[in-house]
């Protein structure tokens, strides 16, 4: 439903600390707002919520930017699109990155100090499981090695997967809260916008390639 550009594995590979720049500084902001929620609230339960919420809210904007920016750059210019191949793979790490922080600020607290979460069932630890390995896969798909070991077909493919995942994940969370007795809160309107409208860009991406004469780089 969602993949992520194809072509993030083309072009020399940077160094570790300049490839992976970007994302541990999304990394380190996603870290700060969690932590700072649960202080502002004494480390309480309400504290841990908060904290989990903003997390989650701050990763489904990067993760927004990280399936938009291809198409973007593409609908402008395929060589702007080229020429920024290293930022749209930072992106994405950034993503995966960010989403990790989340999973922490979600189970860390049920199995550290002794605290206690309402929320820490069965289901939010399979949640964790499937939603910590579809960032690993996707963090692993987004560079040039998965490609010379598993082939660019099946690293496409498993790209996909993984960003539909996610898609899904944010896009039906802001459908529930769009029905249903929930406290008013807008991101989550703004939050399956943007989840739509990231769907809207691939497709016009895949189009205009084939107007082009090109494949579609997200195919």
């Amino acid at each position: 439903m969602v993949a992520l550009d194809s072509s993030v594995h083309s072009g020399a590979q940077p160094l570790l600390k300049v490839r992976l720049a970007l994302a541990g500084l999304v990394g380190a902001m996603a870290a700060v707002l969690g932590v700072g929620a649960m202080a502002s609230h004494g480390f309480q339960d309400a504290g841990l919520r908060l904290g989990s919420e903003i997390t989650w809210r701050f990763a489904s904007f990067v993760f927004f930017a990280a399936i938009a920016f291809g198409p973007v750059c593409r609908l402008i210019s395929v060589s702007l699109a080229q020429s920024l191949d290293g930022l749209r793979r930072q992106l994405i790490w950034s993503f995966c990155v960010s989403y990790g922080v989340f999973l922490a600020t979600l189970v860390l607290p049920n199995t550290l100090g002794g605290v206690t979460h309402d929320d820490a069932t069965v289901g939010m630890t399979l949640f964790s499981l499937f939603g910590g390995g579809a960032a690993v896969v996707m963090a692993y798909c987004a560079g040039g090695e998965a490609s010379a070991l598993l082939g660019d077909r099946a690293r496409r493919a498993m790209l996909s997967v993984a960003a539909s995942f996610f898609w899904l994940t944010y896009a039906l969370t802001g459908l529930a809260h769009l029905s249903g007795p929930h406290r008013p809160d807008a991101y989550f309107g703004i939050s399956l916008s943007l989840m739509i409208l990231a769907l809207l860009l691939r497709f016009t991406d895949g189009f205009v390639a084939k107007l082009r004469g090109t494949a579609s780089p997200q195919s």
